[in-house]
């Protein structure tokens, strides 16, 4: 399996919407272990991320305020991608620039928001 992401609009019923990527990105995060080996890593945490850690344990449905966080803690990502040696480059950047695309899309609709697991 593998982790998705995507933006989406909050009904005020509470039902969501989905909200495509615009090529190239499209709705890839990584692989299911990537819950741990990345996002959840003692690399990850030592960091300072606090957010992308609770994917070992939970989906992460971002809004608001935590739209920046989630920002932010991607943008740390992308700033040391050579901390994980075993994940091609490529591959990891292109997975952190998809959350990046989600977060964008996000901001530009009302009670928007970004899921992430």
């Amino acid at each position: 399996m593998s982790l998705v992401t995507h933006a989406y609009v909050r009904a005020p019923d509470g039902a969501t919407q989905e909200l495509p990527a615009e090529p190239p990105r499209n709705d890839l995060a990584g692989p299911e272990r990537w819950r741990v080996t990345v996002y959840g890593s003692e690399v990850a945490r030592a960091l300072g991320l606090t957010l992308l850690p609770t994917l070992t344990a939970q989906d992460i449905f971002a809004e608001g305020p935590q739209l920046d966080v989630l920002e932010g803690e991607v943008q740390l990502l992308l700033a040391n991608t050579g901390r994980w040696p075993a994940i091609s480059l490529d591959e990891l950047r292109f997975r952190l620039l998809n959350i990046l695309e989600a977060v964008r899309l996000a901001r530009a609709a009302p009670n928007g928001g970004v899921y992430l697991g």
